[in-house]
C-alpha cells in the first residue's frame, strides 16, 4: 500500500512505512495554501505516480481532487490512519528528510505556523470590503463632528449676531459668513460670494443693521473663525470620502451598489462586517440590520417586530407610505441577499436584479394604495383567569416543627 502524505514542509510518498520520494515545498507557506486551494499543479508527483496501478493512498481532500483530475488512481485514507499521520507528524517529517530529527520538525512546524499566521492577517488586511467599511464609518464621524463643531459655532458667533441662526440653515454658508469677519465688516457682496439667492441676501443685508447682538472681541473672533475654517476642511474631507466610498463599492459591489445605492450598501456591508459576511445572511437578516436593540425588544416584550433597519434610508422604502415599508423593504433586502452572493462570486453586473426589483416596488404600490384598518385590539385576560391556569391550587400548610 502506497501513502501519499501532504506535509506543510512537502509532500512524502511511502511504502509500508518506508519513504519512496519526496517532493519538498519551495516557499513552504504559498506552496501549501495553492494545495489546500486546489491550485497547485503537481505535475513531478502524479507523473511518479502514474507508474503505479493501484493502492494509493491520500491523507488531504484537496491533494485527492486534484490527483483525481489528472486521472490517477486514488483513494481517502481512513479517519484513524489520518489522525495517526497528525500524531506522529514530527516522525513522519524526519522519516520523509526533511527535518534532521524531531526538534527541528517541531521548530520548523512553528515556524510555518507562525508563517502562516501572518499571510493569513495580511490577505484578510489588504480586502477591499474592509477598506471600504472604514472608509464609510469615517464619513459618518465626520458627519458627526461636523454637527457638534457645527452647534458650537452657531451658539458663540450667535452672541454677537443671533439673527444669522434664523435665516441661514446651511452651516457651509453660516461658516463662510464667520470668516468675513464681524457684523459691520459684512456686505451685499459677501452674501451674494456666498451663494445666497437674492431674497435671502436682502433679509441678510436688512437684519445687519438692525442687530441686536453684543460686540465680539478680536481674540473671540479669531477662535470662532478658526472653528468656521476647521468646518469648511471637515465638508471638503467629507466629500472626498464620499466620492471614494462611490468608486470603490461599484468596484468591489457593483451589484449591491445598483440594488441599494453606494451609501446605503457600504453601511450594510460595514453592519455585516465583509462582504464575505453579508453574502452568507438571509433576506430577512439583511432586512433587520440596524434594527437589533427593537428586534431583541419585540422577542422579550411581545411587540410587533421592526420592519426594516439601515434599509429605512433607501430611497423606495424612505418615500413610501408606512404601510407599504414593511413589503418594499423586504423586497429590497431580497435583492440585496442575491446581489451580495453575485458580487462576492464576482459575477459581474446584472442590471436584472434592479429590473425585477422596480417590478416588485410597482406591484405593491398598485395593491396596497390605501392604509389598511386599524386592528382590534384583542381584551387582556383577567388576573382571575390568569391563576386560575396557570398557578396550582394552594393545598393546606402543613405546620412546621422546630426543635424543643
Amino acid at each position: 500500500m502506497y501513502s501519499v502524505i501532504l506535509t506543510e514542509l512537502g509532500i512524502a510518498v511511502f511504502e509500508n512505512q518506508r519513504c519512496l520520494k519526496t517532493f519538498p515545498f519551495l516557499e513552504p507557506v504559498e506552496d501549501y495554501i495553492f494545495v489546500k486551494k486546489g491550485e497547485s499543479r503537481l505535475s513531478d508527483l502524479a507523473k511518479f505516480l502514474s507508474n503505479i496501478e493501484k493502492g494509493i493512498e491520500v491523507n488531504d481532500h484537496a491533494l485527492f481532487a486534484i490527483l483525481r483530475k489528472k486521472s490517477i488512481n486514488v483513494q481517502m485514507m481512513s479517519e484513524e490512519d489520518s489522525a495517526k499521520i497528525q500524531s506522529t507528524k514530527p516522525k513522519i517529517l524526519q522519516a520523509a528528510g526533511f527535518a534532521e530529527n524531531e526538534d527541528d520538525a517541531m521548530a520548523q512546524l512553528r515556524d510555518f505556523a507562525i508563517s502562516l499566521s501572518s499571510s493569513k492577517v495580511s490577505e484578510v488586511s489588504q480586502s477591499p470590503d474592509l477598506h471600504v467599511i472604514q472608509a464609510i464609518n469615517s464619513l459618518d464621524e465626520t458627519d458627526k463632528i461636523i454637527n457638534a463643531m457645527s452647534s458650537r459655532l452657531r451658539e458663540w458667533y450667535g452672541l454677537h449676531f443671533p439673527e444669522l441662526d434664523n435665516i441661514i440653515d446651511s452651516i457651509n454658508g453660516y461658516s463662510q459668513i464667520v470668516l468675513a469677519g464681524r457684523r459691520d465688516d459684512l456686505s451685499k457682496t459677501i452674501y451674494e460670494d456666498a451663494g445666497f439667492p437674492e431674497s435671502k441676501v436682502q433679509m441678510l443685508t436688512l437684519v445687519t443693521d438692525k442687530s441686536r447682538g453684543g460686540d465680539i472681541s478680536d481674540a473671540n473672533l479669531a477662535i470662532v473663525q478658526t472653528l468656521a475654517k476647521q468646518i469648511l476642511e471637515l465638508f471638503d474631507l467629507r466629500k472626498h470620502l464620499e466620492d471614494h466610498v462611490q468608486t470603490e463599492m461599484k468596484k468591489i459591489a457593483p451589484n449591491l451598489s445598483v440594488i441599494l445605492g453606494t451609501a446605503v450598501g457600504a453601511r450594510i456591508l460595514a453592519h455585516a462586517g465583509s462582504l464575505k459576511n453579508l453574502a452568507v445572511m438571509p433576506a430577512s437578516t439583511i432586512q433587520v440590520l440596524g434594527a437589533e436593540k427593537a428586534l431583541f425588544r419585540s422577542i422579550k416584550t411581545g411587540a410587533a417586530p421592526p420592519k426594516h433597519g439601515l434599509l429605512f434610508q433607501h430611497a423606495l422604502v424612505h418615500a413610501a407610505p408606512r404601510w407599504q415599508r414593511g413589503k418594499i423593504a423586504r423586497a429590497v433586502a431580497g435583492k440585496a441577499a442575491i446581489a451580495s452572493r453575485v458580487d462576492f462570486h464576482g459575477g459581474g453586473l446584472n442590471q436584472m436584479l434592479l429590473d425585477k426589483l422596480n417590478v416588485r416596488v410597482v406591484e405593491i404600490e398598485k395593491k396596497y394604495v390605501d392604509a389598511p384598518p386599524p386592528r382590534e385590539m384583542q381584551p387582556e385576560p383577567s388576573r382571575e383567569r390568569f391563576r386560575s391556569k396557570f398557578n396550582k391550587p394552594k393545598g393546606k400548610k402543613r405546620k412546621k416543627f422546630g426543635r424543643r
